[in-house]
């Protein structure tokens, strides 16, 4: 079996499928709840400072940007760290040492710049409220309304939508940024034999066209698979487009060229 499943008689990569979603969902739980966290405590003690004092400030946003990256570092450190490096304790041991691998330490250096953006879109949310509020000449304690509704956490789904989105693009983005260099790794260690990585979709309703399309998809070790037209490393690739990658539940698998045998679960040597 070399292409994709058509959907005809039993499903190949079911168990791989299966147990992929119950890594994922998995996964995903713990770093919402992680980053829900931190977030709903500082928008909470952002919402104050910005509310101190006789009118609303805006600014006092700014001011609390050192606390969001304190968070965002117990966040990345944490359950995203775990998340990426769970590919090498399968295929390696707990000994190998991953996070020392070049390509590891970037990726987590672009976890980190993307999610310390937060206070920008906040400050942007706040001003822009408190000028509608200005303009429409309401009274100091509508304007204070108007900012708590903003960062309120309980008022609207605005921030536990953000959470639930944040967590499922950076549960795929970091389990499969890890897979594909714990895959390379394989490669390093074992030059004499050919591998390569086949993508595997979600087999739902939500799964987006393009990424059905890439299903069982076949490429060798090292090089991009192409979804939807553009070439990803591997699925919730962060350096592909929004829509190729936002909420992705892909995931890629690893097999000798030509064969059909999972490896992404076996363990290749003992940590060194």
């Amino acid at each position: 079996m070399t292409g994709a499943w058509d959907g005809r008689g039993d499903d190949p990569w079911l168990p791989e499928r299966l147990a992929a979603a119950a890594e994922v969902s998995e996964t995903e739980r713990a770093i919402r709840q992680a980053y829900w966290a931190q977030l709903s405590g500082w928008l909470v003690e952002t919402g104050r400072a910005v509310l101190r004092g006789d009118r609303p400030n805006p600014d006092a946003v700014w001011a609390r940007v050192p606390a969001w990256h304190a968070a965002v570092e117990l966040i990345v450190r944490g359950e995203i760290r775990k998340a990426l490096g769970l590919a090498f304790r399968r295929l390696f041991g707990s000994g190998y040492r991953w996070d020392q691998r070049a390509s590891m330490v970037a990726y987590l250096t672009e976890v980190r710049n993307r999610l310390v953006r937060l206070p920008e879109d906040v400050f942007d949310l706040v001003a822009g409220q408190v000028s509608v509020g200005v303009n429409l000449g309401e009274s100091i304690p509508q304007l204070r309304d108007r900012i708590d509704a903003i960062l309120s956490i309980t008022g609207s789904e605005r921030w536990p939508n953000r959470a639930t989105v944040v967590a499922r693009t950076e549960t795929i983005g970091a389990l499969n940024a890890g897979r594909n260099d714990a895959f390379s790794a394989i490669g390093e260690e074992d030059p004499d034999t050919e591998y390569e990585r086949i993508w595997l979709s979600t087999s739902d309703d939500r799964t987006r066209e393009t990424h059905a399309v890439a299903d069982g998809q076949r490429v060798p070790l090292g090089s991009p698979f192409i979804v939807g037209g553009f070439a990803l490393m591997f699925p919730g690739d962060p350096s592909g487009p929004p829509q190729e990658v936002i909420q992705c539940r892909c995931v890629p698998l690893l097999v000798e060229r030509g064969e059909s045998i999972d490896m992404s679960n076996r363990q290749f040597r003992r940590g060194r």
